[in-house]
């Protein structure tokens, strides 16, 4: 047996690379939106919606290629059935209560003008081509990258310390990535739920149908309202 398979979940040092590259990466898209759409938000959207999910698989690899750990110590194991109803749950749980932050943000700020995902619901919002693009980014492809990052690694690193790192401090560090604003408190939100239920299952694939699921919402809910 090779000595990587006996290696056990990931330290620090993945953790920390794989924000860095996470963070890298995001700049890199955030200059791609400006030069490759300037002025067109719809396709702005659209190059965005790819960030996260880009961005989360890139620091995932980063961090896998430095000891190449079995992928199950990243939590790439199948989950019971219960686990993905209870994430389907949890998922339009929390697409309500992130509703219910953005229009108290709203009604405090007396004013939506200072969304941060703007160019994202613009996305939606843009027709049949952009609102399947975006939601391909935002939905399917953003969920893994981001859940194999910030659960795999980086929940996962933390769940040796317990329960108030693996799922408080990682679904802090998940909100930041994320932005300031109204934002922050909805992303941490998110992470609480995927930290539980990665803590809980053991697997990051529960975690990822939550996160697939809440976006789609959120794509989907988008696109009615405009």
């Amino acid at each position: 047996m090779h000595k990587w398979k006996t290696l056990s979940r990931p330290t620090w040092a993945e953790l920390g690379v794989g924000i860095a590259c996470f963070q890298f990466i995001l700049v890199l898209v955030a200059l791609a939106v400006g030069g490759l759409a300037p002025g067109d938000p719809v396709w702005q959207g659209v190059i965005g919606s790819y960030g996260g999910g880009v961005a989360g698989l890139g620091g995932f690899a980063v961090a896998y290629l430095m000891r190449c750990r079995a992928l199950s110590a990243y939590g790439m194991t199948s989950g019971s059935l219960h686990w993905f109803v209870i994430a389907a749950a949890l998922a339009v749980f929390g697409y309500a209560v992130s509703l219910i932050i953005l229009h108290g943000f709203g009604e405090l700020s007396g004013s939506s003008g200072n969304d941060p995902q703007a160019i994202l619901h613009a996305a939606a919002r843009g027709g049949v081509i952009p609102f399947v693009l975006s939601f391909v980014g935002g939905a399917v492809l953003t969920p893994l990258g981001e859940e194999l990052l910030f659960r795999g690694v980086i929940a996962n690193a933390l769940n040796r310390y317990g329960a108030w790192a693996g799922v408080g401090l990682s679904s802090v560090i998940f909100g930041i990535a994320h932005g300031v604003g109204v934002i922050l408190p909805i992303a941490i939100f998110m992470g609480l739920m995927c930290g539980m239920i990665f803590r809980m299952s053991g697997s990051v694939w529960p975690c990822v149908v939550l996160h697939a699921i809440y976006n789609g919402l959120h794509s989907v809910g988008s696109a009615l309202s405009g």
